[in-house]
């Protein structure tokens, strides 16, 4: 069973992640749910906005060490919540922004953004992928023009723990 949350722009009525994710079949589908929330500095903000069945929240821009422009694009449950990935939109990456320079970003979105909304919602996966793309593409599509990152970690005693492919 997948679990996805994305940001929008839509308004409705608040509902907590955690409702997003454990009621998935309620949301939109049998075995995927769309939905949206907004991943804020604090767990506390982490909030679905509930519309027509599916949650939705606005984008916001993320504030990271390499000062690239980033915001959230979408939170993804699989396999029962044991992996969870947070996608981000980064459309400088490749221009201005190579690997290495946003490599400790990742590591500040896992433990300064992720960890506290995993908490703050109740979930406890075994892996965390982060990925960072140069354009919003559907999760899933390849798409050799658009430059993406991706990370691993594990979540261990309040922090994110990298780990290597």
């Amino acid at each position: 069973m997948r679990s996805s949350c994305r940001a929008t722009r839509a308004s409705g009525c608040v509902a907590p992640l955690r409702a997003c994710v454990a009621n998935s079949s309620r949301c939109r589908g049998r075995n995927m749910t769309i939905s949206h929330f907004n991943l804020r500095r604090t767990a506390a903000s982490a909030v679905a906005t509930c519309l027509f069945g599916t949650y939705a929240v606005s984008a916001q821009a993320i504030a990271v060490p390499s000062g690239q422009p980033l915001s959230f694009l979408e939170f993804i449950s699989e396999q029962d919540g044991l992996l969870v990935r947070f996608r981000f939109l980064t459309p400088q990456i490749g221009d201005g922004f190579d690997y290495l320079t946003v490599f400790p970003d990742f590591q500040a979105l896992c433990d300064e953004q992720v960890v506290p909304v995993l908490d703050q919602n109740g979930l406890t996966p075994a892996q965390i992928v982060l990925s960072m793309s140069a354009q919003d593409i559907p999760f899933g599509e390849d798409n050799s023009d658009v430059l993406q990152f991706f990370e691993i970690f594990r979540p261990e005693n309040g922090t994110c723990i990298w780990e290597e492919f």
